[in-house]
Order: C-alpha cells, then structure tokens, then sequence
C-alpha cells in the first residue's frame, strides 16, 4: 500500500482505503479497480491524494487509527454538530463524548501508537477532517504523557470542537487561495472565542475544559498567541496539547492557501517551537513519538539507492526499516533487502518519491 497524488493515480490500480465525504459517507471502498471515469470524478470532488495496492510490495501496509465505522461515526456526529452549532440550534454534547470514547477506545487497541502522517481525508471539508484529526493526535500525546483515560477522553472531545466558531466565518475566507488580508485574519481569529461561548453556554452537558480547548487553542507559551496572549501555566494542559496538533495536523496536508509541508520540515517545525510557541515538555514527548515516513512511502537515501518504508518501529520512529529496491545506477535489487536506519546513522533519507 502506498499514499500517491491522484494526479499520479492510474486506471487499473486497485484502491487501498475508503474514500468518504465529510459527513462519513463512503464513495468507493477499498480493492475498486480505478477507472477513467473514478478518476475523473475523484479530481472534480477535489480529492488531492489517494492510498492504492502496491503489487510488488503487498506485505506493506499504511496503519490506520480507527476502525472504518468509527471514521464513519464519527465524521456524521462532527458534521451534524458543526451545522447544528452554525444555526444556532441546540447539539447532543453526548454525541460528541460518545464519538470521543470511541476514538480512545480503538486508539488503545493499538500496539504501536506513533504519530504520523496518515490520518483521515475527505473531500469536501478540511474543518471536519482536521478536527477528526486532531482529535486521534491529541489523545494520543495525552496518553504518551500519561493522562488517565477520563482526561484523554476529554482531551478528544475537546479537540472535535475546537473549531466550531469557524462555523460562524465565511468559507469564502477560510478557503481563501492567497495570504489573508489583515482584516480578513482578524475576522479568522474570532473564532476561538466564538467557539468558547457557544459551547460553555452548555456547560451544563459539556465540560468547561472542552469549551477552554476551543479558546486557548491559539495561544502559545510565550503569550504570544491569541486572543488573549496567555502565557505558561495559564493555560491549560489540554489546550497546550491542542496546540501541538492542531499546528502538526494543519502543515502536514494540503490546504487551499498552501501546500503541505515537506517531512523533515514538519519536524523543524514543530522542535523550533519548543519552549516559545509549544510547552517544551509536551512537544519533546510528541516528537519522540512522531513518524516522520509512513509505511509504503519511496524513500530515496544518501547512498543513492532508492527505497520503500518498510516499517515504523516505535522506539525509533524517525528511523524507520527500509527496503531497498533499487541500486544506484537504478538497476532492482534481486531480492529486495532490508535495512533499520536506526543500526545504520550514517544512512539519511534525503527526499521522498511518490513513483
């Protein structure tokens, strides 16, 4: 199984992963044989990536967080909330615990719980996929820290809403191609305070803290963030969590004013932030966890040889198993052979490769 632009996608490869929209409804399913016509309508819908069958490598899987019927779930519940939320209308907050307990269940059953840049796309909506998102990555630093599951459980719930006051901006905006103006960032950062309110008004049902995550998402250690510059430990644990993710989710998949960041500046990314924009305690735990190359990803290395991600150990993460394919001079290995970059240091991976 590989991650490939659908621009690369070609008629007769078999699909690896559900294809959904942001209300959980699945467009093709796994094992499809792409045709002309899917890919046509796949490129019309604005899907931007896609997972196929690798043939030469079928023992290569991409792991997923969740099972297909949490995705499902949990995706409907977001996108009933959001519009609910948007009308001003009353929301079922036990829908959302109930979405939040199912995310941290299946994230329990899982053996190896690195973060990496595998988590759920739809087509049509970056605000539900990347709540969705940031939920899975969220609970996950918050069970590496060492939170009882309770408080993981809220951390999820808090993380699906944080952005419900971007219900309230115009799409017009959020979906702008270019760099904002400054009175259109302006109108954008409303939003954590506007999500705030809607949802401490149901304070009663929802945990304060949830409605907390919506408006300290943005701020940042060094009280440089918005909307009311906090700074250190006024804000709280959950929020600081939230804001590791939420920046992680957003630089890691294309967006309409961006493209995706690529891998090694992801890391950069995140680690430059330590101590000024991040809690350095929690990022140092979220990068000591995060795979920066999934499975199945092409890997070209500084040896000149080109490669498959194998696999991800999680003691090691940033130094995956790679299976040589291809020797320098592009002639195939034959075999394919194995190796851990972790008991080779001198072995880098200088750039991915999609084909």
């Amino acid at each position: 199984m590989r991650q490939i632009p659908l621009s690369e996608a070609k008629p007769g490869m078999l699909l690896a992963r559900y294809i959904m929209n942001g209300a959980g409804t699945i467009l093709l399913a796994p094992d499809v044989t792409l045709t002309e016509e899917y890919l046509r309508k796949l490129t019309a819908l604005g899907v931007s990536t896609i997972f196929v069958k690798d043939p030469d490598h079928p023992d290569i899987h991409t792991p997923e967080y969740l099972s297909i019927q949490t995705q499902q779930r949990a995706l409907a519940v977001l996108d009933t909330t959001m519009k609910q939320i948007a009308r001003g209308d009353t929301f079922a907050p036990d829908a959302v615990d109930s979405v939040a307990s199912d995310i941290v269940e299946d994230l329990l059953m899982q053996k190896n719980l690195t973060i990496h840049l595998s988590g759920i796309m739809t087509h049509d909506d970056d605000t539900l996929a990347h709540s969705l998102n940031c939920s899975i990555y969220s609970a996950i630093l918050a069970r590496i820290a060492g939170f009882t599951i309770p408080q993981i459980k809220e951390v999820a719930a808090g993380a699906l809403l944080h952005d419900v006051g971007k219900m309230f901006i115009e799409k017009i905006i959020l979906n702008k191609p270019g760099r904002l103006t400054e009175e259109e960032y302006a109108v954008v950062k409303v939003h954590a305070e506007q999500g705030f309110k809607s949802l401490i008004s149901r304070r009663g049902e929802l945990s304060s803290l949830v409605a907390h995550m919506a408006w300290q998402h943005h701020e940042r250690v060094n009280g440089q963030g918005y909307p009311r510059q906090l700074q250190g430990s006024e804000i709280l644990p959950y929020a600081k969590i939230l804001a590791i993710t939420d920046v992680y989710e957003a630089i890691t998949v294309n967006r309409p004013y961006r493209r995706a960041m690529a891998p090694d500046a992801i890391y950069d990314t995140i680690h430059s932030g330590l101590g000024n924009e991040f809690d350095a305690y929690l990022g140092e735990l979220f990068l000591s966890k995060l795979a920066i190359y999934i499975a199945g990803m092409r890997v070209m290395l500084n040896t000149g040889e080109t490669g498959i991600v194998a696999a991800v150990p999680e003691e090691t993460p940033q130094r995956p198993v790679v299976r040589l394919i291809a020797h320098p001079d592009g002639s195939p290995y034959t075999p394919a052979r194995e190796i851990s970059l972790a008991d080779h240091p001198k072995i880098q991976i200088l750039a991915t490769k999609t084909t």
